[in-house]
């Protein structure tokens, strides 16, 4: 488990480049993902959208063995992280369907096990994240959380994710220590804020976009 990380959701716009640029530092990395069509075309090297560089990345970091990609859930047990790219779904008022989010989250969690940080990657409404740790800790399941946003334009996903930086939104002092670890391989400058800012800089960023 030591440098792993699974990515659910990981053949996507978020995922993705996320997945390469971490395979590229070095990091272990599974994509998992529910699309097989996007797993197949993944693992055969061909991205599924547009991305800047990601063609020759891809290819390099599949063929060193640093990066794999499967529809297996059962890979979230054996990371030492998990990124999540599952966002809060809105209603047709724009109101939070956190029943929809709380099953998909349900899920991951059924196959996630103590000592493993969980990092919540797309938008969230404000105290999902914190509401996401009571959870854990109702379930007796003892892991890190944390909220590090997103905040790339699509296409350009590589070239950014090791020059912005990134927002880190531990729960606790050790989610934001393991988080900050893991995305300083990148070169990325971190900064980090309470889970709430962290969200609340998502949906800021958002409203501009």
């Amino acid at each position: 488990m030591k440098n792993s990380v699974c990515i659910v959701g990981g053949c996507g716009h978020i995922g993705l480049p996320l997945g390469i640029a971490l395979a590229t530092a070095g990091v272990r990395v599974t994509l998992l993902d529910n699309s097989e069509s996007r797993v197949r075309s993944v693992s055969d090297g061909r991205m599924p959208f547009l991305e800047r560089g990601a063609d020759e990345s891809l290819a390099a970091v599949l063929e060193d063995g640093r990066l794999r990609v499967t529809s297996d859930p059962d890979v979230v047990g054996r990371a030492e992280t998990v990124v999540v790219t599952i966002g809060t779904p809105v209603d047709e008022f724009l109101s939070p369907e956190i029943r929809t989010f709380d099953r998909s989250m349900g899920a991951i969690l059924d196959r996630m096990h103590d000592g493993q940080l969980l990092i919540l990657r797309s938008t969230v409404f404000p105290g999902v994240t914190a509401r996401l740790d009571r959870r854990t800790r109702e379930r007796g399941l003892r892991i890190d959380v944390a909220h590090c946003p997103e905040r790339i334009a699509q296409g350009y996903a590589l070239e950014e994710t090791g020059s912005l930086p990134q927002i880190i939104g531990g729960v606790t002092p050790s989610a934001t220590r393991r988080a900050s670890a893991l995305f300083g391989l990148l070169g990325a400058r971190t900064i980090e804020v309470p889970p709430v800012e962290a969200e609340l800089c998502k949906l800021f960023c958002n409203s501009y976009r």
